[in-house]
């Protein structure tokens, strides 16, 4: 049996779709530790009902961000929002996101993760010195 993925997740308590991790590469927790499974090409992450993550807070801007999936990492946008969109504590713009890193909205955190992470360009050296 096939597992329809929604094409919008409402987290203000109105869903009933549960899915598992298996379903999905990536995922977000929510401060309530819901997770949320980042199950499309484009995710878009805001407080307009037409996200596919509906964020009911008044600090997350309507069109806050977005996930995209590239070269086997995802990439956070913010999209124009007012409180900013920060990554371990530092605002961006875009940013490839690694599993495990804090995402901020506003002061509104998510932590992504991934279960088969990409590769990570900034561990190589780290990489090397444990050969």
């Amino acid at each position: 049996m096939d597992l329809q993925q929604p094409e919008r997740i409402d987290y203000r308590g109105e869903t009933d779709q549960h899915f598992t991790i298996e379903d999905t590469d990536a995922f977000l927790t929510l401060e309530n530790k819901t997770v949320v499974l980042v199950n499309l090409p484009i995710f878009n992450i805001g407080r307009r009902i037409e996200n596919n993550l509906v964020m009911n807070d008044p600090r997350v801007s309507r069109i806050h961000a977005q996930l995209r999936p590239m070269n086997g990492n995802y990439v956070l946008f913010d999209l124009g929002s007012t409180g900013g969109t920060f990554i371990n504590g530092r605002r961006i713009e875009q940013s490839v996101i690694y599993s495990g890193d804090v995402i901020s909205l506003a002061g509104v955190q998510l932590i992504f993760q991934q279960k088969v992470p990409g590769p990570r360009p900034d561990l190589k050296e780290t990489d090397r010195n444990l050969k």
